[in-house]
């Protein structure tokens, strides 16, 4: 399996890619001996909740009872988070994990927030109920589509993909490959530098949620 057209594998990451396989699974509520083994004894596993951070790169939640979409940090209404389309309104909650049934099932949006609202706030707020408004839960379950498939199916080589080029042509890999050098060093040379964004990002996440915890426990 090659990444962005060059042929070479990330071993770490292409593991990543096979067990967010079974987590989309999971998460459309397949049923079988294997899947409700799963359910009962790798749920709460630290290192397959991790993997579940970059699967959901590609995930969009069908939501209906609303009780696996986290109503803020999942992609369920719109093509991006929440937290995304109103990051003032975020930043300020007290629910920020809370899943689209604890917020909607009242039938109006059941959120709280540390400070009281200013303009900017007021202007999200407005825009955040306008997106809302008239969406009903129901008692089914809910659901996932992937979306870096047509077809709305997970496939290993579409995440694998994602999680080293999200939608560019990276030309500093390209030139690598193109120069004049002997093809381990070609192959070694990408592998580092894909393991560095890697890490960057990795970095950067780990950050936000520091930072989200922090301004959590200010608020508190």
């Amino acid at each position: 399996m090659g990444a962005g057209g060059l042929d070479f594998t990330n071993a770490k990451t292409l593991n990543e890619c096979l067990l967010s396989k079974w987590i989309f699974k999971l998460e459309r509520g397949d049923e079988n001996i294997c899947m409700n083994m799963l359910r009962k004894k790798y749920l709460g596993d630290k290192g397959l909740q991790a993997v579940k951070e970059k699967c959901l790169r590609g995930l969009k939640y069908v939501v209906r009872n609303g009780k696996k979409a986290r109503f803020w940090l999942d992609v369920w209404l719109g093509e991006c988070p929440l937290k995304i389309c109103f990051p003032i309104l975020y930043d300020a909650c007290l629910q920020q994990t809370w899943s689209a049934y604890q917020v909607l099932h009242e039938g109006v949006v059941d959120l709280t927030f540390r400070r009281a609202f200013g303009e900017r706030e007021l202007l999200e707020w407005e825009q955040l109920l306008g997106m809302v408004e008239g969406f009903v839960l129901t008692h089914e379950a809910d659901s996932v589509n992937w979306t870096l498939e047509k077809t709305g199916v997970f496939t290993t080589a579409s995440l694998y993909r994602e999680l080293f080029f999200p939608g560019v042509i990276n030309r500093e890999l390209m030139d690598v490959w193109g120069a004049s050098l002997p093809l381990k060093i070609k192959r070694w040379a990408i592998l580092c530098k894909a393991e560095e964004k890697l890490m960057v990002d990795e970095a950067v996440q780990r950050l936000k949620d520091q930072l989200s915890l922090l301004r959590s426990e200010a608020g508190d």
